[in-house]
This record gives C-alpha cells, sequence and structure tokens, in this order.
C-alpha cells in the first residue's frame, strides 16, 4: 500500500550525490522525527526551515526528507529561493536512505528516540465508541492520505470508515434508486453511465485495497453540495479531507472544496496535504477566541484530550492594536480548558494582523502535530476565514470544527 507513495528522484536534483560532509536535515514534525529518523539527520520542521537558513548557509550541501515527498519538496523551494545553491531534495526516508546508499554514504542507519515512549496507561485505553469517518474522494493520492490518518486515530479511537466518489452533473441528470440514469438529451446518457461504471469499479477496488471493512458510496451532482448534505443526514462524525496546496493558482483552486466545507459544514473537517504515517499526536494548538461566551461542546477535542497522552497549546491571538492583560486572560483560558474538558495544556498569545499570520508565527517557535480551529463567520479576526486560509499554506493536519452562533 504504501508504495504508492514513493517518489522518484526527480530533475530537481540533476542526478547530484550526496555528499559525505552534506548536513541531512529531517523536515518532520519532531514527534515523527523521533518515531524513526536517518542517523547524523538533524530536524527542523518545515515550518522552521525558513528562520534556519542561514544556519543551513554553512554547510556545503543540504539534503532534506520527510514522509513522502511533499514536504521536502516545499523545503527545497523555500531554500533555493532564499538563496542556498546545493538542495537535494531526497524525498522520503526510504528514498533518502537509498540515494545516501548509491552516494557512498556510509552512515543510512533509522534511530529511534527512547522518550518517545507512550506512557503505559494512556497506550492501554481505548475508545470504544465508533467514531464514523467519511473520507470524500477523487481517488487521488490526497485521499489515500486522508484514509492514513484515519488509520492513525484508530490507535485510540474505534473508527467506521466511508469513502464517497460525487460524480459532479447537471442538475438535468437523474438517477433513481434502481441505478437508472436520465438525461434531458443535451447530455449523452451512455456517457453518464460509463463514468457511473467506472466510478463503481474504483469504489469496489479500494475495498479489494484496504478491505472490507470500509464502506464506499457514489452519489451525482455538485460535489461540495453533496459531500455537506451526505455527511450530515447520515451523521457522521468527522471528515478527512486530502488537499494540494497553495503552491500556485491551480493548486489554490483544487483546495477550494476543503475551504468550503470548513466554512459550511457541521460535521468537523480534518484537512491534510502530505502522508502522516508516521504522525504521534503528542502536541495539539488550539486557536480560539477565549475572550467571548462559546458554551458549544467540542466532542472530538474531548475524545483527544482523553484518549491521547497530548499536551494542548491553547493560543490566542490579538491584533496589534488591540490591549491585553495576559494574566487575566490566561485564567480565562483555564477556565475555558477546564470546562471543555481539555486537560494537560499550555497558555501561548501571539500579536498578529489575522489568523494565518499568528498560526505562522507561533509554530516558528513551538512544533505541533495537529491544529485545532473553530469557525463561526462572526466577523473579526477570529471568522470563517481564519481556518480557510490556513487549509492553503499549512502543511499540518488541521481540524475545524463549527462553532454555533450565540
Amino acid at each position: 500500500m504504501f508504495s504508492i507513495f514513493k517518489k522518484v528522484l526527480g530533475n530537481n536534483n540533476e542526478g547530484k550525490a550526496i555528499q559525505k560532509d552534506a548536513l541531512i536535515v529531517d523536515v518532520r514534525s519532531k514527534n515523527e522525527f523521533a518515531s524513526g529518523h536517518l542517523e547524523g539527520a538533524v530536524n527542523i520542521p518545515l515550518e522552521q526551515i525558513d528562520i534556519n537558513a542561514e544556519y543551513l548557509k554553512r554547510s556545503v550541501q543540504v539534503v532534506v526528507y520527510c514522509r513522502s515527498g511533499n514536504r521536502s519538496a516545499h523545503a527545497r523551494k523555500i531554500l533555493i529561493d532564499l538563496g542556498l545553491k546545493n538542495v537535494i531534495d531526497a524525498g522520503s526516508l526510504e528514498d533518502a536512505q537509498s540515494l545516501m546508499l548509491a552516494s557512498g554514504v556510509i552512515s543510512v542507519s533509522v534511530m529511534k528516540e527512547s522518550t518517545l515512549q507512550v506512557d503505559a496507561n494512556i497506550k492501554s485505553v481505548r475508545d470504544e465508541s465508533v467514531l464514523k469517518i467519511l473520507i470524500p474522494t477523487d481517488f487521488s493520492v490526497q485521499a489515500d492520505f486522508s484514509y492514513l490518518m484515519a488509520r492513525k486515530l484508530e490507535e485510540h479511537l474505534s473508527v467506521d470508515i466511508h469513502f464517497l466518489h460525487v460524480l459532479e452533473v447537471p442538475d438535468t441528470v437523474t438517477v433513481d434508486a434502481s441505478g437508472l440514469v436520465e438525461t434531458c438529451g443535451e447530455i449523452d446518457v451512455e456517457y453518464i453511465r460509463d463514468q457511473k461504471r467506472i466510478a463503481e469499479t474504483k469504489l469496489q477496488h479500494l475495498k479489494t485495497q484496504y478491505g472490507e471493512h470500509i464502506s464506499v458510496h457514489l452519489l451525482f451532482g455538485k460535489v461540495t453540495d453533496c459531500i455537506l448534505s451526505f455527511a450530515e443526514s447520515n451523521h457522521y462524525d468527522l471528515i478527512v479531507m486530502g488537499t494540494k496546496g497553495s503552491w500556485g493558482i491551480k493548486e489554490k483552486l483544487s483546495t477550494s472544496q476543503a475551504q468550503i466545507i470548513a466554512r459550511m459544514s457541521k460535521v468537523p473537517l480534518l484537512s491534510l496535504m502530505c502522508d502522516r504515517s508516521d504522525l504521534i499526536i503528542k502536541d495539539i494548538l488550539f486557536v480560539h477566541d477565549f475572550m467571548e461566551q462559546d458554551a458549544s461542546t467540542i466532542p472530538l477535542m474531548h475524545k483527544f484530550s482523553k484518549y491521547f497522552e497530548a499536551v494542548y497549546h491553547l493560543l490566542y491571538i490579538y491584533k496589534e492594536e488591540s490591549l491585553i492583560q495576559q494574566e487575566k486572560l490566561s485564567i480565562v483560558m483555564d477556565k475555558y480548558a477546564a470546562d471543555h474538558g481539555v486537560g494537560n495544556h499550555k497558555n501561548h498569545f501571539i500579536k498578529a494582523i489575522n489568523i494565518e499570520d499568528g498560526v505562522n508565527t507561533f509554530l516558528k517557535s513551538q512544533d505541533v502535530d495537529l491544529v485545532f480551529i473553530g469557525t463561526h463567520g462572526k466577523g473579526g479576526i477570529f471568522h470563517s476565514s481564519g481556518a480557510e486560509s490556513l487549509i492553503k499554506p499549512l502543511f499540518k493536519p488541521i481540524i475545524s470544527f463549527h462553532i454555533p452562533k450565540n
């Protein structure tokens, strides 16, 4: 299954070999790094790669790698844009090992950190209530990333995984309960039937690939409308969507569906950009306006707090012209954590012009594995576009959830 993520080194490396005195940089999170990394590698999470550029310029060659090659490719682009000349994107950890061996570099062992051991009491506790997960799929690798993320949650949560594919067709196309396709005549009915058969075959292949325990569904209509209505009417607990990032106009457009769902869905959305098979959830960032009266419950966050041995980093972002009293606000944040079932937590305050800037500033100094952020469309710095703006550029998995208006 993991072979589909294997990255083949392309023209970006121009056939260069890894030098013996090269600096090997693992750009995953600190907890992914601890789960297994190349001997001698240093850990600089992707979100901190730019502020370490001057340090990296001291090396004659920099080699970056990650889990699947997505973050390493982005890290290389950042470093090249900042003036580094000799940067190799080695792709995944496995690819980096192979490239080092091919280059004659001896030290290629995978090391693990002993400090990563999960507390035995936490490890033995598992939530038996079923978390019903919906994965919208266009049969791309992003949907596969979503499935692997759902399986990571299964380490402590019982999950029921459903894949949904939507054939985007005009309202004039109808499909009855028996599967009979009808059109107004402007669209060839045989074409729609062929697309339906192809989709059904691909969905069945998912069951072959992942196992009969998953469920598959096929709908016709507008993609975002179908996902939203299907998730809510069938009482899903979480939607998991892979996105393609924001490296250009094409990629920004491809991410718009996840942004719309983040804004409109009453079912929490977990969005991610790359393979997180190595993810270990130890640090969770929760971005919120703790000053407003919020009586909403967040069942998913309660589950994480109870069944994962993680530290919650509560982040309050304020604008430059705002005046806050951190001591008083910290008391409010502590009360919020107690009221919402958040256990081990730390309070943080960042001055920024918007949510995206505040989160990025925070991640320069504190690495996390997962981001929680609420959306409610009430205006101001904490509004729906905060979650949407993070979905575009942030490589961290993000869980956005709907906060009802008071």
